[in-house]
């Protein structure tokens, strides 16, 4: 049986890399296409919005075997990224430019979106089919690690890959997608894969209990794709980068970042489990000041990220534990769903905001969030003196 678990891991783990490796690139990689930075904002906030509903489409899509649906939509995600990377290969031997291509490379986006949301839907699953109500947790944490290291990998292989071309990393990341093809056909039997005990929540993401704690993660979902997108073009703009060297500092720096994020939340999980509030306000007041630090100080560039991996990885553990703690067992579900939810939000309400903020003024996206993220840290520092209640506080309360 664990060698289900295993491959379903490394699906997860290959789809988050996929999306992760294009993030650094998109800055450096517009500017050889001749697009804009709000036209760069819109290719990865289309592949949000589509991840979204690709998401909610097929879950619901039965008519083939689990296995052959897991199996196509991760055969047309990986060709739409390949269909991606010629293109964008094609378009950049051009003299003149390649602005025209925006709309193929829109749809292109649009498409791959729509089919990535099908992968951790279908793989999801699968795992709720393979685990009882007991392990149920256990197995669903493969997600969260797997995305988690798929974002310490992506960036790390686009900054590695940068120097042989801006597009390898994204040919890369479609191999690993195609290996994983192949072993997903020969080591799953062709069984029914579905969702047991599928459940139903009343439970609202405007709750008082949760509301707060999901507005934040909202919050912190869009500045970290706000960072991932415009983070290329304040690294050429303002210390002179040509686009390879502007990619590798930038994946270097993000994977970094990720190592950071992971480390922080081993070290939150075992040392501040029980006081999820404490995690979520030291988290943001970290994460605002580094975003002030990549304003005042670009040229320790590798510091900030380390500063700001370290913040994200707090507040991000930080909210999800709060909102989860601050309701009852059988909303548990519900909560873990607008967690995952709010990663899709993020994606597409992110980059374009981004780089619309970027266009208007280069300091603007890092400034705007900072202060978003300062005023959150105050009203986080206030609830704590007037926190609801938890129903299900283990050892005493949601601090």
């Amino acid at each position: 049986m664990k060698y289900k678990f295993v491959v379903m891991f490394l699906i997860v783990l290959c789809g988050a890399i996929s999306i992760a490796v294009f993030n650094p690139i998109i800055g450096p990689l517009s500017r050889n296409l001749g697009l804009s930075e709000f036209q760069s904002g819109c290719l990865v906030s289309v592949t949000g919005l589509f991840w979204l509903l690709g998401g909610y489409f097929w879950e619901k899509i039965t008519f083939l075997s689990s296995k052959r649906m897991l199996a196509s939509v991760m055969f047309m995600y990986f060709a739409t990224v390949v269909a991606f990377a010629l293109l964008a290969d094609y378009a950049g031997t051009l003299t003149h430019g390649s602005p025209g291509f925006f709309w193929i490379f829109l749809l292109l986006r649009a498409v791959s979106g729509f089919f990535f949301g099908g992968i951790p839907a279908k793989a999801q699953a699968y795992v709720m089919s393979w685990t009882t109500q007991e392990t149920r947790t256990r197995g669903m944490a493969l997600f969260g690690t797997a995305n988690g290291l798929g974002f310490v990998l992506g960036p790390a292989m686009s900054g590695v890959m940068a120097a042989i071309g801006l597009t390898a990393p994204m040919y890369a990341a479609a191999a690993l997608l195609f290996v994983m093809i192949i072993f997903l056909w020969i080591s799953i039997p062709n069984e029914a894969g579905q969702q047991k005990e599928r459940s139903v929540s009343s439970l609202s993401p405007l709750d008082p209990r949760i509301r707060f704690y999901l507005g934040v993660g909202l919050l912190l979902a869009v500045t970290l794709n706000i960072l991932q997108v415009t983070i290329g073009f304040y690294v050429q703009d303002s210390l002179g980068f040509d686009a390879q060297a502007a990619a590798q500092l930038i994946g270097y720096g993000l994977a970094a970042a990720g190592v950071m994020v992971v480390a922080s939340q081993i070290v939150a999980s075992k040392y501040l489990k029980r006081r999820p509030g404490w995690m979520l306000r030291l988290g943001l007041l970290i994460v605002a000041l580094g975003l002030f630090g990549l304003l005042a100080f670009i040229r320790m560039a590798y510091v900030e990220f380390i500063v700001l991996g370290i913040g994200f990885g707090f507040a991000l553990l930080g909210y999800s534990a709060s909102a989860s703690v601050a309701v009852r067992d059988y909303e548990q579900r519900s909560i873990a769903s607008y967690v995952t939810a709010l990663q899709g939000s993020g994606a597409f309400l992110g980059p374009v905001a981004g780089t619309a903020l970027y266009t208007a003024h280069m300091a603007a996206p890092y400034s705007v969030c900072a202060l978003l993220i300062g005023f959150s840290f105050l009203l986080a520092f206030a609830k704590r003196n007037a926190a609801i209640p938890s129903p299900s506080t283990i050892g005493g309360g949601v601090e």
